[in-house]
């Protein structure tokens, strides 16, 4: 009986090992953005965090009318979020990482805002233009 006790433990642990790994932890996607950071801010009421948002290059038409595209991110690193905060209203070329679900800590779900569900982090600045 213990060993039965023992393996559905240890086969628990390891499920909920796998589960937060995978779901929070390895990485859904990841990719560049390009547009003009639009909002750059540091909020939260427990774990104080960067967020971003951009107006992504090019139109959308949705319903007859002409729409922008909007980029919803955070930045866990100080470095680069002070480089953001230089570069409002620049075109800046962002690299992300996508995850699945969200930590509290390294920055917002922003859920249906973007196309894809997911938290994006960015990681890295490719270049910063002046706006075009």
């Amino acid at each position: 009986m213990r060993k039965v006790v023992f393996f559905s433990i240890l086969i628990l642990i390891l499920f909920g090992s796998v589960y937060t790994w995978w779901f929070y932890y390895n990485t859904y996607s990841d990719g560049y953005r390009e547009g003009v950071l639009q909002k750059f801010s540091r909020k939260g009421n427990i774990f104080k965090t960067h967020e971003g948002e951009m107006i992504l290059l090019g139109f959308r038409q949705r319903n007859g009318a002409l729409n922008a595209d909007y980029f919803y991110f955070s930045v866990d690193d100080h470095a680069i979020a002070d480089s953001l905060e230089k570069s409002l209203g620049k075109v800046v070329k962002i690299h992300y990482v996508q995850y699945r679900k969200s930590l509290p800590w390294r920055g917002e779900n922003y859920g249906d805002r973007n196309p894809e569900r997911g938290q994006y982090v960015a990681d890295a600045i490719s270049s910063v233009q002046e706006n075009r």
